[in-house]
C-alpha cells in the first residue's frame, strides 16, 4: 500500500493505493501523462517506485509518497 499526495492548484488530496493496478486507474483517469514520462503506465510505476518523501512532476500536478508498506495492518493501525 503507498499513501500519495496530490496538489494540484494549491489543493492537497491524500489517496490510499493497495494494488498497483488500482493506481494505474487513478493515473488512466485523473493524472495522465507528459512526454517526458511516456505513457501512463510508465507513470504510474514511477510514481509507484519512489520513496517516501520524493515527488514527481506530471503536467501542473505534483505527485508525492506520504507512506509506504507492503504490510497493510501497519499503515492502518491495526496490530
Amino acid at each position: 500500500m503507498i499513501k500519495v499526495n496530490i496538489r494540484k492548484d494549491d489543493k492537497i488530496t491524500t489517496k490510499s493505493f493497495c494494488n498497483k493496478i488500482d493506481l494505474d486507474n487513478y493515473v488512466l483517469d485523473k493524472i495522465g501523462t507528459d512526454h517526458s514520462i511516456g505513457n501512463f503506465t510508465d507513470c504510474s510505476n514511477k510514481i509507484w517506485n519512489l520513496n517516501v518523501g520524493q515527488s514527481i512532476n506530471v503536467r501542473d500536478i505534483r505527485i508525492s509518497i506520504s507512506g509506504k508498506s507492503f504490510d497493510h495492518n501497519s499503515m492502518l493501525g491495526d496490530k
